[in-house]
């Protein structure tokens, strides 16, 4: 029984090492992952604030930020991996990008649906630092850093 616990105990541990520091141990990947896999909650763990912003252009040139929650059914979890595409993370190509503008391209033809003086949809990355005074306080410059992912017409 002590050596059942010990294992357990073990994979675990490499599990936990290697989602809050990316440390790999001696352990097995099979087993470790086996085990990654129950620390969800603290995979995605930084610090700072992330959100995808799409932003629609209208033919007068004004500028509007188009509410995704419409788009990305779920609660705010399951949006939040939606809106990361983290299976297409990390790749060698482009191909994150693209399924960013494939998404890009299905939101200006569902918005234009509704308005059709929209003319292109625009997606940046926000990232802004954490604050004790909620998730949107320091949204804003100077805190706020916008990286652009994608535009299409």
């Amino acid at each position: 029984m002590q050596t059942i616990l010990l294992c357990y105990l073990t994979i675990t541990g490499s599990a936990l090492l290697y989602t809050l520091f990316h440390i790999r141990t001696p352990v097995p990947w099979t087993l470790t992952r086996f085990s990654y896999t129950m620390m969800a909650p603290y995979q995605g763990d930084t610090e700072i604030n992330e959100d995808l912003v799409a932003f629609g252009e209208y033919a007068d040139g004004s500028t509007a930020i188009i509410d995704l929650d419409r788009y990305i059914p779920g609660g705010k979890g399951e949006r939040n991996v939606r809106k990361y595409l983290r299976s297409f993370r990390r790749t060698e190509d482009d191909l994150q990008v693209r399924k960013y503008t494939e998404f890009a391209q299905l939101l200006l033809e569902r918005e234009r649906k509704k308005d059709p003086h929209i003319r292109a949809i625009t997606l940046n990355w926000h990232v802004w630092p954490r604050s004790p005074h909620g998730f949107d306080a320091l949204r804003q410059p100077p805190h706020l850093k916008a990286t652009f992912i994608t535009r299409v017409r």
